[in-house]
């Protein structure tokens, strides 16, 4: 079997400076990606750093910039002021605003969150507005539900709206309280 020559073997990827707008595909390989303007469709990055990111139908591993949107696509993490999502995903966004449309986010650290028919399984924010979705626990000093919506468990300075939480800060304590004689029982009767 004949071995390849030098020239025929494929060249190391560069760590590549991308011209202003970038379409899907041209980025194979995962490589980082610096641009004062990046547009992903159909297709995705492992490391994108620009003043504003676009993603549709796409994918990132992790983003940085000042605006970040994505509409059915994904981010690992993505750090921005100002992130919006729609009918897509993104696993730790942290940024001065965050919306989430028809989509999900694992964890939100902000100002301000809004979760529109969405979900959000953490949340640490000043102000958060949720009108018809749903979280997994929030934090934060304001929380205003809209419409039908759900929360595990929230944590907040003030409350209004329509929610229905299935632990408040009583039954938090509570539930905490009968894990931990559990717990304990278990590990006693364990030794024994």
């Amino acid at each position: 079997m004949p071995t390849p020559s030098p020239a025929s073997a494929p060249a190391p990827a560069p760590r590549l400076k991308a011209p202003a707008s970038l379409a899907a595909g041209i980025m194979p390989g995962g490589r980082r990606i610096e641009a004062s303007v990046v547009n992903i469709s159909q297709g995705g990055a492992a490391e994108v750093e620009a003043e504003s990111i676009s993603v549709t139908q796409g994918g990132i591993c992790a983003a940085s910039a000042e605006d970040i949107t994505v509409t059915m696509g994904g981010i690992g993490m993505a750090q921005a002021d100002d992130i919006a999502v729609r009918m897509g995903g993104i696993g730790v966004a942290r940024a001065e605003h965050v919306s989430v449309e028809l989509g999900g986010v694992g964890l939100a650290i902000a100002k301000d969150v809004a979760v529109t028919q969405g979900f959000a399984r953490m949340v640490v924010a000043r102000d958060v507005n949720i009108s018809q979705g749903g979280a997994g626990s929030v934090a934060a000093a304001n929380v205003t539900f809209e419409k039908p919506s759900l929360a595990l468990l929230v944590v907040a300075r003030k409350v209004e709206g329509e929610v229905r939480t299935l632990l408040d800060w009583r039954g938090a304590l509570v539930a905490g309280a009968v894990m931990g004689i559990a717990i304990g029982l278990l590990r006693r009767t364990k030794r024994d």
